[in-house]
């Protein structure tokens, strides 16, 4: 047992260190403080700085930024407070944290599948998407260290269920939607779960009421104070004011586009008709006080807009996002890459997938662009073609039983949640979540061609 316990313990420190300096490396070479300042970085810094010279660490629950949560800015805020305004320190903090986050993805394998935790640590310390943004001011590195966590726990509780862990996996689920909102619905999702498990398991309804109340405690204590001043001060029960602008600008022009009707910019003209027919400027401009009302009103057009469109064309265009989604190269998000001479994707005409991907490909000049791209994509269809054959032979397998086959459905209602909520809207980091899960499911490969010399 102590040589077991001293083995997990090297296992620990020699997948953080490796982890730690390829994004140490990755940092000094390829990290521009000016591009920590652009695009949506610019909003977190600009909110960071402002909550770290107040001090005012509840700025994000008072009313005036209705839009975000508090998790994301209060992190930046501590850290401009300790270390004074300086991006690259963020980026320190999230190599380590990233470099960590590798470490609990092993622990996940590892809590699975026996063996596996140096395999699935040193392919995550590998993981380029995950390198990559954590050298980005964005809230992704910090929600994956959290979201994992979650996993972690729900799959130690799944094995030995006891109150203690039911309590800390919620917990860290709840910390990680205050950091990104993306897996709000999945809290309400995994109580279902968990209800039925208890359900079908015959447990007594006693016990039942004691575990759902300790499910709730956590998710009070983060979202109470958010939706009580939501509900008093904008008459909403909504999180945050994103999800009708968010579908209308984005998710409708995407599935019309991705099902073949014609190009984004049409989708977005296509989007614009539906928002004037569903109200006047006027009224938009009367409900400007209240985002939550004026949000409802861009939702009630994108609802009517993806209606016109129907159900088997927003089908269609949520397979193709998701296809992209998993196949595109994690590369494409690097500062060094992105600034090379290419053309916009999404500004890339043409009806449907097939033919968007064609114009964008003979519309690219820099070869050198197209061939990182090429190869990256090569890679990202091994990984993924790799990720489910393993499944296939973890679920064929007399492994699967009991608590065994639990964990592997819950670890694909994880990864089907962030699939259809990220929907037919395009980019690399939406995968991030469930990635910890693929690799998983690649180091059974690596475990049994070991023990058995087959797979």
């Amino acid at each position: 047992m102590e040589y077991f316990d001293n083995r997990i313990i090297r296992t620990t420190i020699f997948v953080f260190v490796v982890a730690l300096i390829l994004r140490t490396g990755y940092s000094y070479f390829f990290i521009d403080p000016e591009y920590l300042i652009l695009e949506d970085q610019g909003g977190y810094v600009q909110l960071g700085q402002s909550i770290a010279k107040t001090g005012d660490f509840f700025q994000l629950t008072d009313g005036k930024h209705t839009g975000r949560l508090p998790g994301y800015p209060t992190f930046l805020a501590i850290i401009y407070t300790l270390f004074g305004e300086n991006n690259m320190a963020v980026v320190v903090v999230q190599t380590i944290i990233d470099s960590l986050t590798c470490v609990v993805i092993g622990l996940i394998a590892k809590s699975v599948i026996p063996r596996s935790f140096l395999v699935v640590g040193m392919i995550s310390a590998l993981n380029l998407n995950m390198i990559i943004h954590s050298g980005m001011i964005l809230t992704d590195t910090l929600f994956l260290f959290l979201f994992s966590i979650f996993i972690l726990f729900a799959f130690y509780y799944l094995r030995h269920p006891a109150r203690l862990k039911l309590f800390l996996a919620i917990s860290f689920l709840a910390i990680a939607t205050l950091v990104r909102p993306v897996s709000y619905f999945l809290i309400m999702l995994v109580l279902l779960l968990l209800i039925v498990r208890f359900i079908l398991k015959r447990i007594q309804l006693k016990e039942i009421m004691y575990n759902i109340l300790i499910f709730l405690i956590p998710i009070v204590i983060a979202f109470g104070a958010i939706h009580q001043r939501n509900y008093y001060e904008y008459n909403s029960f909504s999180l945050v004011n994103q999800g009708g602008v968010h579908a209308l600008k984005w998710v409708v022009p995407a599935v019309y586009q991705y099902s073949g009707q014609g190009s984004y910019q049409d989708g977005q003209k296509f989007a614009q008709k539906h928002l004037e027919l569903s109200t006047k400027k006027s009224i938009l401009d009367n409900i400007a006080n209240n985002p939550f009302k004026s949000d409802d009103y861009y939702m009630k057009a994108a609802k009517k807009a993806l209606s016109e469109l129907g159900l088997l064309n927003m089908l269609h265009a949520w397979s193709a996002g998701a296809v992209i989604n998993l196949l595109s190269p994690s590369v494409a998000s690097a500062p060094s890459v992105r600034s090379m001479e290419h053309p916009s994707f999404y500004e890339t005409p043409g009806k449907g997938v097939i033919e968007k991907l064609v114009n964008y490909v003979t519309n690219t000049d820099g070869l050198t662009y197209l061939l990182i791209i090429t190869i990256g994509t090569i890679i990202s269809i091994m990984f993924l073609i790799t990720s489910f054959f393993g499944l296939y032979k973890m679920i064929r397998s007399e492994w699967f039983t009991g608590v065994n086959r639990e964990i592997i459905i819950f670890s694909l209602v994880v990864i089907i949640y962030f699939v259809a909520i990220t929907g037919p809207i395009i980019g690399v980091k939406y995968r991030l979540p469930f990635e910890p899960i693929l690799t998983m499911f690649i180091s059974y490969l690596f475990v049994k061609f070991k023990t058995n010399n087959k797979i």
